[in-house]
């Protein structure tokens, strides 16, 4: 007996990136009207695979009666009603791709664990769109960093910065900037700051500097020099010329 045809929809996949050919897994509505229907909502769920990576994602589909613009149909030669779709994805489609070096083996010592778990929090705050939690975030992992570098987590964040100087882990230049990063955490935190998407993706390019700086280019630097001294190894020894005899 012939199988029905897979049921079909575009949309995006956080995977392997892109809009994509999906097939329908699951659907489902949810619906609500007020006032004898004269206001109405709607939403569709969609459980969906993607045909190209088979990664397997939720969508959901957002209509509400008060939300609409008008188009022209050549077809009928009338204005008809087209309701705005506001459409989401869980997991969250990312709003700001992670560095190729983010990976918990990418940092040294024991670092990769603990910074690898509070920037991804971080990250999935970015991807759904919490930027004060983002702002409170990128200071967060600032404090967790400079406390694995060995500075005193009780003092003030000019100390800290002033020991991440002496200690040669940061220059002059990266002092200033993680200054002006710690200062909008913490307006972000108490003085309820919010910043707009340009500022918070400045604040997490100076945070993801200092971090690749201080833990993963030390990191790619020792397995350098483990590579080496392998290759030293492995490489025959030069041999000797013997003396001529006079």
């Amino acid at each position: 007996m012939d199988q029905e045809p897979a049921m079909m929809k575009k949309a995006l996949c956080s995977n392997c990136g892109g809009e994509r050919n999906c097939e329908i897994k699951g659907h489902t509505v949810e619906s609500w009207d007020d006032a004898g229907g004269m206001v109405w909502g709607k939403i569709d769920w969609y459980i969906l695979q993607c045909r190209g990576c088979e990664h397997v994602f939720c969508q959901t589909v957002k209509i509400f009666s008060e939300e609409y613009g008008h188009e022209w149909d050549v077809a009928t030669q009338e204005d008809v009603v087209v309701y705005d779709e506001t459409i989401e994805y869980w997991p969250a489609i990312s709003k700001r791709k992670m560095p190729d070096w983010f990976t918990p083996m990418g940092f040294i010592g024991d670092y990769g664990n603990a910074l690898h778990g509070a920037m991804s929090e971080l990250y999935v705050a970015l991807d759904n769109d919490l930027a004060r939690f983002a702002a409170a975030g990128v200071r967060t992992v600032f404090d967790m960093a400079s406390e694995l570098l060995g500075v005193d987590p009780n003092l003030t964040f000019e100390r800290k910065l002033d020991g991440l100087v002496s200690s040669g882990r940061i220059n002059g230049v990266d002092r200033e900037r993680l200054e002006t990063l710690t200062e909008a955490g913490s307006a972000s935190m108490h003085r309820g700051w919010i910043p707009a998407p340009a500022d918070l993706s400045t604040m997490v390019d100076i945070l993801e500097h200092f971090v690749h700086r201080a833990f993963v280019v030390p990191a790619l630097e020792q397995k350098l020099t483990e590579k080496s001294a392998s290759l030293r190894k492995t490489v025959p020894a030069r041999k000797q010329r013997k003396k001529a005899v006079k």
